[in-house]
């Protein structure tokens, strides 16, 4: 679209109104579920977006049900007590030794997000360190910003993992479960050696304090609470193991991920059901104000589409970087990651993946193949950019919010000092691993 096209009321009324809501999620003041569906139904009164093309091609709904899905298998999981068993029961092989416990508890946290979610985990992970904290006599704050930080990693591993990667993977069915764990796996796994060593540095006075001060640390009273209902744990723990055979062996039986992941759901809710739970205990908590905000974000990022915004986005990109993949990818990568660590991703990843679908079209890549750098390097910039604030992920709001209702506030410039350095030198590493293994 040409720039005189731009300029007629509809293009500016979309480009004005969009970036309303943008300024009003980044003040977080209000519901984003709420400004989101505001600015989807004025998009639709407006005619930015088609109606029927709303329903039938913006709304991802496959997005939409494998969000929904992981929602309540998390949910499930964690009433049933298992994962906080497992990495209590796990810490009894650190012999009271701080920094192994330290070490224990973030692998559990970095492959906790990584097969449920970033946010599920920390509200797992949470009590637990300050029950560990308590014993030590440690402050929980470094425990607290390494676990915000591993949550992110360790999402960005799967596709199951935060919300942007669910929704770069079913934009693109080439990307299955296994290829973000075999593409973005390895970085994830460099990043977390890392940044809980630069971690331990940073705060290895700390844990040489609590190594001389704890003598053995009893967690039998948490180990023997953690599971109220062991009929329960046992059926989750089947269930959770075949849905994450399914995400795996699903591309190759040409499975939709979102019917797996929904058909273990409802298997978990039923058994949770047979066992005494009551459905609606469950149902409540889940965060169903996401899936508000994704089915908004969808027609939001239409209607750019259809006034043409992301045509133009993805020819100055291209016109930008002279069709060099690896600027491209660069250019994403850092601008995801810095975007990232001050506000909420969602509404850029909105943006970006139409942006990047339209780029490869500009582009006349000839296989799904060639532009799979630019999902690689859009996922690696959200997760881990989300790090670099308090504000930057939905793991580091809840986490300060636990502590604060504990009285042991973790300060926004508390966690700069640290997330931030970390975030820039986990981006230097990734840009390395882009340029070099990805591309």
């Amino acid at each position: 679209m040409q720039v005189s096209e731009m300029m007629t009321w509809q293009p500016t009324a979309a480009i004005v109104i969009f970036l309303v809501i943008y300024a009003i999620w980044i003040t977080d003041q209000l519901n984003r579920a709420m400004i989101a569906v505001i600015g989807a139904v004025l998009f639709l009164l407006l005619g930015l977006v088609h109606w029927q093309n709303a329903y039938t091609t913006h709304i991802n709904w496959d997005t939409l049900l494998l969000w929904m899905s992981m929602l309540v298998i998390a949910g499930v999981m964690s009433r049933s007590g298992l994962v906080h068993y497992a990495v209590i029961r796990s810490l009894g092989w650190t012999r009271s030794n701080p920094l192994l416990l330290f070490v224990i508890l973030m692998i559990w946290t970095a492959l906790g997000a990584a097969l449920l979610d970033h946010v599920t985990i920390i509200i797992l992970m949470v009590p637990v360190i300050f029950t560990v904290t308590n014993l030590l006599k440690m402050k929980p704050a470094p425990f607290l910003i390494a676990a915000i930080i591993t949550s992110n990693i360790g999402g960005t591993a799967t596709l199951i993992g935060n919300p942007a990667n669910m929704w770069i993977g079913t934009a693109n069915p080439q990307l299955t479960f296994v290829s973000f764990v075999t593409m973005l796996g390895p970085l994830m796994l460099i990043l977390l050696a890392v940044n809980l060593l630069l971690i331990a540095l940073l705060y290895w006075q700390n844990f040489r304090t609590a190594s001389h001060t704890v003598r053995t640390l009893n967690l039998e009273q948490e180990v023997t609470s953690s599971i109220e209902n062991r009929k329960l744990a046992f059926l989750v723990l089947l269930v959770f193991v075949l849905v994450i055979a399914g995400l795996v062996i699903g591309s190759w039986l040409d499975l939709r991920l979102s019917i797996v992941a929904a058909a273990g759901a409802l298997v978990m809710l039923v058994a949770a059901i047979a066992t005494g739970a009551k459905p609606l205990s469950i149902l409540r908590h889940l965060e169903w104000d996401t899936l508000l905000f994704f089915a908004g974000l969808f027609i939001l990022a239409g209607g750019l589409v259809e006034t043409g915004w992301i045509q133009t986005g993805a020819r100055y990109l291209i016109e930008l970087t002279n069709g060099d993949m690896s600027w491209v990818a660069l250019i994403l990568l850092w601008t995801t990651g810095l975007l990232s660590s001050v506000m909420d991703y969602m509404p850029w990843i909105a943006v970006m993946i139409p942006l990047v679908q339209d780029t490869a079209v500009q582009m006349g890549a000839s296989t799904p193949a060639v532009i799979n750098p630019l999902w690689w390097a859009l996922s690696i910039g959200a997760g881990i950019g989300g790090s670099g604030t308090l504000l930057g992920s939905a793991a580091g709001l809840i986490a300060a919010s636990m502590a604060d209702r504990r009285q042991q506030r973790l300060g926004y410039l508390e966690f700069l000092r640290v997330g931030l350095p970390l975030t820039l030198i986990s981006l230097l590493i990734a840009s390395w691993y882009v340029y070099t293994v990805v591309l």
